[in-house]
């Protein structure tokens, strides 16, 4: 059944105009990708103002395709200059830059290629597989179930595999806070609008995204300027692009554990590509025969979390398609855009537009092959390019940021604001704030409002309504136990200490 609606989808995108859209999307992602510091995230909410006019199955695809490139271009800077276009890429500069120093950067380009080839595809398997499977189970789902859900989705994004937990918690809280400007939507009542007119509608999210993650990125460049990173001088024939047969082998194991790992971690709420690069880079340490290898030049220390960080796409997808809850900040972004296209996210969205959700994936599909040929044989011309573009970076993003914000509704007022969130996202990045759960709370803050008044609404104020129901009494238990771990953790190790030094006095 899923396949014969794949089918139909890739029969929905045999149009011209949509397979351009892919196309000029793939290059733009593997570009933003590449240019330090934006990212998938960065890149789709800066590409958002133009998809609002071109049709819905085009925005989509470009967004998406933007999302699949950038993903793959983040591993093009930090193989070849060792400065990591996004978080998720780090961890490829700590073999990739190596292979390149001593004179592979072909080798772990392909690498590069192929592995998230390889788990793009797995993850895309799982997204066909498992989202229909996922929407029909969401039926059950009702006020309580989508509160308890996105609460649990918010303070999983805030906690989960960060030791800095207080840090997300005050992210998420201002997130929340951020979401209640405008009108109530159930009352009309207008809050935190201080008198300004243009306030009573709400922050449009498109403001925001560019705001923290474009213009933020501007002030941090402008104040590391001075820094410069080390640059691999040599050339690249096209020869040394192709790793041998048995290199190619000898990845194997990698490719599929990373693949895995990234499909799995990218369905958790918040949980992203970048702790799915690091969980699969420290089993392949682990695993390996040779683990003084990693770090100087290991080929599994960058095809495993390569791989990981394709197949986190899929996985990321699936929470958001079947359920309405992004799996990832880049997902959140796109949430925003499904809701301004005047789609709803979750098992209905199958039902009313499953025509297009599938044309979407299928879309998707032809990305992942379309980046592959890219990314093998114009690899070097993306280097080149990559490495001329530096000195223009500052420029190139800020005119991006103004110019997109501006023709959302050609309003001063939304640049100001623009400018106010830029430098929110300057310090909350200088802090170590969490940018993803600020993000996550934005978009999800009022239909966390709307399910939780519904809800009391039902039980007549009554709180034990979450814990009566067994899938909203799940995830409140679960959401508990995200908050309950650093203290857990924390007893653990004390005790541990004690019992050493009962056992070294003894």
């Amino acid at each position: 059944m899923e396949l014969q609606l794949l089918l139909q989808g890739f029969m929905n995108i045999l149009d011209p105009q949509v397979i351009f859209w892919c196309v000029l999307g793939v290059i733009i992602g593997t570009l933003v990708g590449a240019l330090p510091g934006l990212g998938p995230t960065a890149g789709v909410a800066l590409l958002l103002p133009l998809s609002f006019t071109i049709g819905e199955l085009n925005a989509l695809t470009l967004l998406m395709s933007i999302y699949q490139g950038s993903m793959y271009g983040g591993s093009l800077t930090s193989i070849l200059i060792n400065v990591p276009g996004d978080a998720s890429s780090a961890v490829t500069t700590l073999d990739g830059y190596q292979l390149t120093k001593k004179g592979k950067p072909g080798i772990a380009l392909a690498l590069s290629a192929i592995g998230s080839f390889i788990g793009g595809t797995i993850g895309f398997i799982g997204l066909i597989f498992l989202t229909p499977y996922v929407a029909k189970w969401a039926y059950v789902f009702g006020s309580p179930e989508y509160f308890a859900l996105m609460l649990f989705a918010l303070i999983a994004t805030s906690g989960l595999g960060d030791k800095k937990l207080i840090k997300g918690l005050i992210a998420m809280g201002l997130g929340l806070l951020i979401s209640m400007i405008g009108s109530d939507s159930i009352q009309g009542i207008n809050r935190l609008t201080f008198g300004f007119f243009e306030l009573m509608d709400g922050i449009d999210f498109v403001v925001v995204a560019i705001g923290v993650f474009g213009l933020s990125e501007v002030l941090i460049l402008i104040e590391e300027k001075a820094k410069k990173s080390e640059e691999y001088k040599g050339k690249i024939p096209f020869r040394e692009l192709f790793p041998t047969v048995k290199q190619i082998l000898r990845n194997k194991w990698s490719i599929v554990r990373g693949s895995i790992i990234g499909f799995l971690v990218g369905i958790l709420p918040g949980a992203g590509a970048t702790i799915a690069t690091f969980l699969s880079y420290n089993l392949e340490k682990k695993l390996s025969k040779t683990p003084e290898e990693f770090g100087k030049g290991a080929e599994q220390g960058v095809s495993a979390p390569e791989s990981a960080n394709n197949a986190s796409v899929g996985g990321a997808l699936i929470p958001l398609f079947s359920l309405g809850i992004p799996g990832s900040g880049t997902t959140a972004v796109l949430l925003g855009a499904l809701v301004m296209f005047g789609l709803q996210p979750g098992p209905l969205m199958l039902q009313k537009s499953g025509d297009l959700v599938w044309a979407v994936i299928a879309g998707l599909v032809f990305a992942n092959v379309l980046l592959f040929i890219l990314n093998t044989a114009f690899v070097p011309a993306f280097a080149i390019l990559i490495k001329k573009a530096q000195p223009y970076l500052i420029p190139l993003i800020a005119a991006l940021c103004f110019i997109g914000v501006y023709t959302l509704s050609n309003s001063f007022f939304d640049i100001g604001l623009m400018m106010i969130f830029g430098l929110l996202g300057y310090f909350m990045k200088k802090f170590d704030f969490p940018l993803t759960p600020f993000v996550l709370a934005v978009v999800l803050g009022k239909m966390i409002e709307t399910n939780l008044r519904q809800s009391l609404l039902i039980s007549k104020n009554d709180m034990t309504i979450f814990f009566t129901r067994p899938l909203s009494l799940t995830f409140m238990i679960l959401t508990i136990l995200i908050l309950c771990l650093p203290v857990i953790s924390k007893i653990y190790k004390l005790t541990v200490t004690n019992r050493r030094i009962t056992k070294h006095e003894g």
